[in-house]
């Protein structure tokens, strides 16, 4: 083995094990911002999902690995959300409602005060619900279809799995 070889082995096991210890996932480069989020929502026409965590938060992470992380919602949350990432204690500035908030300032108007809490907007930035905690990954599934279909407009969360049951 040469030393090139042996030196791009070493970088690679590197990189992985980097990958590994931050929890990072192939998909973080489609967590667009608050602001870029409504604007390609806009251009899109598709629902937003605004997932507002903290760094601390131990049930974020495992919400970002066992949930986000799950191809099956990534392929879902692809398809019909253009999906954002809102640190509820960040002092970033994205316009809402009419002005510059922060992401703190955001998070609050939306009533946050645990996390991960998962909101739902229109294609316009309109809320539709605010989901928050942990959400398992079969159930957010669910979550996902009655949003992306826009059955809450027709019926109740309750019967809506109730047809999934029958």
């Amino acid at each position: 083995m040469t030393l090139k070889s042996t030196l791009a082995s070493a970088a690679l096991g590197l990189i992985a094990v980097a990958f590994f210890w931050t929890g990072s996932s192939a998909d973080e480069g489609q967590w667009l911002d608050y602001s870029a989020a409504l604007k390609k929502a806009g251009e899109s026409k598709r629902m937003v999902l605004v997932d507002v965590y903290t760094d601390w938060c131990g049930w974020c992470k495992k919400m970002d690995r066992d949930v986000y992380g799950d191809s099956k919602v990534r392929a879902v949350l692809d398809e019909f959300f253009v999906t954002a990432k809102l640190d509820a204690e960040a002092a970033t500035k994205h316009a809402f409602q009419g002005q510059m908030a922060t992401e703190r300032e955001i998070a609050k108007a939306y009533g946050i005060t645990g996390y991960p809490t998962t909101v739902f907007l229109t294609e316009t930035g309109e809320p539709i619900t605010v989901l928050p905690g942990y959400i398992p990954k079969e159930t957010f599934l669910n979550v996902l279809e009655y949003i992306h279909k826009r059955l809450y407009e027709t019926q109740s969360w309750e019967d809506f799995l109730k047809s999934k049951q029958s």
